[in-house]
């Protein structure tokens, strides 16, 4: 798949906006990526277009220390929701951490820089959506 088409995945935002369509995207028509160079982790994602990104993280169990997903920030507000955790989100701009368990939601307004980080022993699952910024 090219970066042009996954720019617009499943469909185009301006085209969805203006017919109203519903798209299902099942769990194995995601599109499945590697994110982040120094820190990779999955990324599995269900709407990337310049009207919202949803999709999933798995971040796996550090070896020697902690394993972490990329330092990141978003132009437009993300949330987080934790399915299987907990996660460890460090707030680089406020120099703040915050731990966050099953079932719980962590909130970052657009421009902020963060990190999450995964102290436990299993994997880290979680669903995200980020307003790109308008």
């Amino acid at each position: 798949m090219s970066l042009k088409k996954l720019a617009n995945y499943p469909v185009d935002g301006a085209e969805a906006r203006t017919k109203g369509d519903l798209v299902k995207v099942a769990r194995e028509d995601r599109v499945n990526l590697i994110f982040g160079q120094d820190h990779p982790v999955l990324m599995e994602l269900c709407v990337t277009n310049d009207y919202m990104h949803v999709g999933e993280i798995v971040i796996p169990v550090g070896g020697v220390g902690p394993r972490a997903s990329e330092p990141n920030s978003h132009d437009g507000d993300a949330i987080f929701y934790i399915l299987k955790g907990p996660a460890t989100f460090y707030v680089a701009d406020g120099d703040e951490t915050f731990h966050v368990r099953d079932g719980e939601a962590f909130f970052l307004p657009g421009g902020v820089s963060y990190q999450c980080l995964n102290y436990g022993s299993n994997p880290i699952r979680m669903v995200f959506t980020i307003a790109p910024g308008f």
